[in-house]
């Protein structure tokens, strides 16, 4: 039997020759960031990815659904609607990892990528995946657009992170590309506020949505079999790439 080959230094582009680098066990992938919003600048300080799960996450989930879930009802809604993935989970928006981290401990579940744009995060994430012992491959990449080949996802988890995705046109084909047939795309959002709130929203960098509007762009990505699991304002979806003969 042949040895494993190893390799070290940066990651390469075959195709275009880029060179990407990877530091502190997190592949960044950002060439270009686009200007984020102050939200998400927040996310990039140090002592907000160090306090993140503790206190940060659930005081913003507090703030804009107003009763969240329990950690452990949260991970087992989450579990429950991806199924049992046949290929690579991407955590989308994974912040410090958390349900990365209980995914990867999940007996026979397939391997687990987590990805998000906060280096701070990232690293903060590593740290804990170490502490706990649990494998999950870190990347450091910007939504919509995701690092990875046609069809070789089995599932794409966006706890939390669809509200900060102002292209949720181009997000849903990215996600509908990268997965398998059978793949499932499951996501949490929140129902957008009324006005003058909306505004305050949009002003931070959130971009909440209702049902409708899910729904009806899922469709237009290729998605089929849409599900939801409504706990006002919190809105949680479930939707698959189906094969060329699934109807819609």
């Amino acid at each position: 039997m042949d040895a494993p080959v190893h390799f070290f230094g940066p990651l390469r582009c075959l195709e275009c020759g880029a060179s990407h680098p990877v530091a502190e066990g997190v592949a960044d992938l950002v060439v270009d960031p686009a200007a984020s919003g102050p939200l998400q600048r927040g996310m990039e300080q140090r002592w907000v990815a160090r306090s993140y799960e503790r206190y940060m996450r659930p005081v913003l989930q507090r703030a804009l659904t107003r009763q969240p879930l329990d950690g452990d009802s949260e991970f087992l809604l989450y579990r429950s609607l991806l199924g049992t993935p046949a290929a690579p989970v991407l955590d989308v928006g994974c912040g410090t990892g958390l349900l990365a981290r209980r995914l990867a401990r999940e007996p026979d579940m397939a391997p687990v990528a987590a990805m998000d744009l906060s280096r701070a995060m990232l690293e903060e994430g590593v740290a804990q995946a170490r502490e706990a012992g649990v494998g999950v491959d870190f990347l450091r990449a910007e939504a919509p657009y995701l690092p990875f080949q046609d069809g070789t996802l089995g599932a794409v988890l966006m706890s939390d992170a669809l509200p900060f995705v102002a292209d949720l046109s181009r997000m849903l084909l990215e996600v509908h590309r990268v997965l398998r047939p059978g793949g499932r795309w499951v996501a949490s959002t929140y129902a957008p506020p009324k006005a003058p709130r909306a505004l305050l929203h949009r002003g931070v960098g959130l971009h909440p949505r209702g049902e409708a509007e899910l729904r009806r762009e899922a469709a237009a990505a290729g998605f089929v079999r849409f599900e939801r699991v409504s706990l006002p304002p919190l809105l949680v979806v479930k939707a698959e790439k189906g094969s060329a003969e699934t109807p819609r």
